[in-house]
């Protein structure tokens, strides 16, 4: 939780200096998630909750954006859902549109930014 509260300030920080829209990058969700099924929702409550803590002092006017890319997010969606963002950009250009899809399928009610061109 230690880098959260460093991340909150640092958005205190950015609003103080007249950014309105600030990106967090996600807390790897699906790259850092434990192979054992049973560990998995310890897990992801933690990522969650970590990333709250660190969004949760911005102001209401400010936009938060986060940035996910290059990973198979179905067995997370849930925890995706309950980030406290306004915009998720996503990685769609070589996905097929398998994860708007499955944005779409849990009903995701907040801005996303699906990625149409890649560069590497």
């Amino acid at each position: 939780m230690q880098i959260g509260l460093a991340l909150r300030d640092e958005i205190a920080d950015l609003e103080k200096a007249g950014c309105q829209v600030i990106q967090v990058d996600e807390p790897a969700l699906r790259e850092a998630m434990p192979l054992r099924p049973a560990a998995r929702d310890e897990y992801l409550t933690w990522t969650v909750d970590s990333f709250r803590l660190a969004t949760a002092g911005a102001k209401s006017s400010t936009q938060i954006h986060t940035h996910m890319c290059y990973c198979e997010f179905e067995d997370c969606m849930e925890a995706i859902d309950r980030l406290d963002t306004d915009v998720n950009s996503i990685e769609n250009a070589r996905s097929d549109d398998a994860t708007l899809k499955a944005f779409r399928d849990i009903g995701y009610g907040k801005g996303l930014g699906p990625g149409t061109y890649d560069i590497h």
